[in-house]
């Protein structure tokens, strides 16, 4: 099953709140082609969900580590800035796209916004 393609939302001067959506048990991902990218994760399940943005970003053989931050039961986190450069896709089919995995789908919510 393929990754499910978010919208990337502009947060604009006179203020916004992002629309929400289900997170795919497949994971998500977005185009990620500017800095100032966010992404909010709203979790509504009982237990706490380990969110992790994998990185594909190397140099002189050191690798940086996947961001993976874990969002408590029943609250809400905003991440980032996640950049392009270490976090987009390089070859395939999702090449300049971010993706994010989940630990469990069930009552999660997301949105990416970019400032």
């Amino acid at each position: 099953m393929a990754r499910a393609l978010l919208t990337v939302q502009p947060v604009v001067p006179t203020g916004m709140w992002p629309t929400l959506t289900a997170a795919s048990v497949s994971g998500n991902m977005f185009t990620n082609s500017e800095r100032g990218t966010f992404v909010l994760i709203r979790n509504g399940h009982t237990a706490a969900v380990s969110v992790t943005i994998p990185s594909t970003f190397s140099r002189d053989g050191l690798v940086l580590a996947a961001r993976v931050v874990s969002v408590p039961a029943g609250a809400d986190r905003l991440i980032g800035p996640v950049l392009g450069e270490n976090h987009n896709q390089l070859s395939g089919v999702d090449t300049g796209n971010t993706y994010i995995d989940y630990s469990l789908v069930t009552a999660i919510s997301v949105a990416v916004m970019r400032a």
